[in-house]
Parts: C-alpha cells; sequence; structure tokens
C-alpha cells in the first residue's frame, strides 16, 4: 500500500530539484557587460602629471539603475532584460567609460575615478556628470544625453554643458552591438569634456 506521506515528500523533493536546476540553467545564460573598454590606456603618475582630473560617480535615472539592462521598446515602454546585466553600477560604468576617453584625449593628464586618499592633495579638475538620457534600443541604436560639470580647484572657472549624442543601430541587432554603441556615446561626450578642459589647461600655462 502506498504511504502518502512518503509519496508526498518523493513529489516535493522532485519539484525542489527541477526547480535548483531550472535557476541554474537560468543563470548560466546571463550576459554580463561592461563600458569601458578593456584595453589599457597609459597614464602618468600623479608626480609626473602635468595635471590631474577626477571623474566622479555619474548621476543616473532611478528607472536605469539597477543591475538588468533597461531598453527602450517605444517612446513610452521599456523592457528589464533579465539575462543580460551591467557587471558593475551603471553609475560606476559611465564614469569609467568617460574617463577612459579623457585618459586619451588628454595627453599629460593623469586621470582617475577612485576618491582621492586622506591627505592627497586636491586634483585639479573634478568631473561631475549626470545622465539625463540613456536610451538603449536593439533596432534603433543609442541615444545619450549627459549633463556634465568641470570644476578647477583654487576658485578657478567652473565649465558647464551638455552632450547629446546618438548612434545608429547595427545590423545584426545584438546586445553587444547596443552596447558597443553606449560605450562608442560615452566616448564622445568625454572628448566633448576633453576639448573643455584642454583648453582651459592651456589657457593656465
Amino acid at each position: 500500500m502506498t504511504n502518502p506521506a512518503r509519496t508526498a515528500g518523493v513529489v516535493a523533493a522532485a519539484l525542489a530539484g527541477l526547480a535548483m536546476a531550472s535557476s541554474c540553467l537560468h543563470e548560466t545564460n546571463v550576459r554580463y557587460y561592461t563600458l569601458a573598454g578593456g584595453g589599457a590606456v597609459a597614464r602618468p603618475e600623479r608626480a609626473q602629471a602635468e595635471y590631474t582630473v577626477h571623474v566622479a560617480p555619474a548621476v543616473v535615472p532611478e528607472a536605469l539603475d539597477r543591475t538588468e539592462l533597461v531598453l527602450r521598446v517605444s517612446d513610452t515602454q521599456v523592457a528589464i532584460d533579465d539575462n543580460h546585466r551591467w557587471a558593475e553600477p551603471l553609475r560606476t560604468g559611465v564614469s569609467r567609460a568617460v574617463a577612459a576617453s579623457l585618459a586619451r584625449e588628454l595627453v599629460g593628464a593623469r586621470v582617475s575615478t577612485a576618491e582621492p586618499r586622506r591627505g592627497q592633495p586636491p586634483d585639479d579638475v573634478e568631473l561631475t556628470i549626470e545622465v539625463q538620457r540613456l536610451d538603449v534600443s536593439l533596432a534603433d541604436g543609442v541615444a545619450v544625453e549627459v549633463a556634465w560639470t568641470a570644476r578647477w580647484k583654487d576658485d578657478g572657472p567652473t565649465r558647464t554643458a551638455r552632450s547629446i549624442v546618438r548612434v545608429p543601430g547595427a545590423r545584426r541587432r545584438s546586445h553587444d552591438e547596443a552596447i558597443a554603441a553606449c560605450a562608442a556615446a560615452l566616448g564622445v561626450v568625454g572628448r566633448d569634456v576633453a576639448r573643455s578642459v584642454r583648453v582651459e589647461h592651456l589657457s593656465r600655462r
């Protein structure tokens, strides 16, 4: 005669096993992305640099401040993509991508995103970034609007501007290409900032 309690236990264990297997399968399908490329950028030591630039963590819209990618579907609709996620907080990724662009553009400058250590002199330029729009679409590409402020130390000038960049969608419409387009757009933002910083640096020589 079948024991009902034992049967129920076997069924519960089987369901738990299936749930665990499903969870593991789901996790193995998750892909993680970064905005800053892996290529190394030569940066002078602080003591050897002509001037220093610090890029603070970006301010990002609350709707985008999450691990999962937020994809623009239409003018009024977005989709949360559970299987494609950021490998680091978006505010950190944005600042690192802009910093990498600055490091390439500003010869002689030391660009960093890490907070200065105690006792270390302040950086010559403090850059703050506010992402006002970051629409990522597999079909339509990327649209970015960033407000940025570059403050020079010792009561120096403060430069404030907005960069608006659009990168068309790629042919394959893949997540990889969409993230690459996003990184390219932030690279343009970095070049906009670099032009302003470079002009001011040359005027202070």
